[in-house]
């Protein structure tokens, strides 16, 4: 997502624990829902806008947020965000588009390795917040499904 958020002038701040954290997954979906996330996050904040990503880990799973400070989105939104083609009202500065298929394909992806995602927002033009929550690799959870 580098080259839209520096076209974007967008600042990204990363903020994680001084330790490894490790999931068990497929690493290669693991990187598509991030990047899934992030993209959304780029697509819908303004030039100069700021995003962080936080990892924070409890005992037994890790939590990772991505929040921006971009167009946010309507309460009557946020229940539906996740499914398929949903999509917020369009603006000026959001010219990527998309079809409305990444998050769904994030909430299906997430589910898959035993974890769960919401949204929130404070509404329009206050940002917007995605966090997943995966279990840590060892804790008592079934592996993962296939997804070949």
């Amino acid at each position: 997502m580098r080259p839209l958020m520096v076209r974007k002038q967008h600042a990204c701040h990363l903020h994680q624990p001084p330790h490894p954290v490790h999931v068990r997954g497929e690493k290669r979906r693991l990187v598509q829902i991030l990047a899934n996330l992030l993209n959304n996050a780029a697509k819908y904040t303004a030039p100069g806008g700021v995003i962080d990503v936080r990892v924070t880990v409890s005992a037994a799973q890790v939590e990772i947020s991505v929040e921006d400070n971009g167009v946010g989105m309507p309460a009557a939104l946020l229940p539906d965000v996740f499914d398929t083609y949903t999509q917020a009202a369009p603006t000026p500065d959001r010219a990527e588009g998309g079809l409305g298929l990444g998050l769904a394909l994030v909430k299906e992806l997430v589910a898959l390795h035993n974890g769960t995602v919401h949204a929130a927002s404070a509404g329009p033009g206050r940002g917007s917040t995605f966090t997943l929550t995966l279990p840590l690799a060892g804790a008592d959870v079934p592996a993962p499904a296939s997804m070949a």
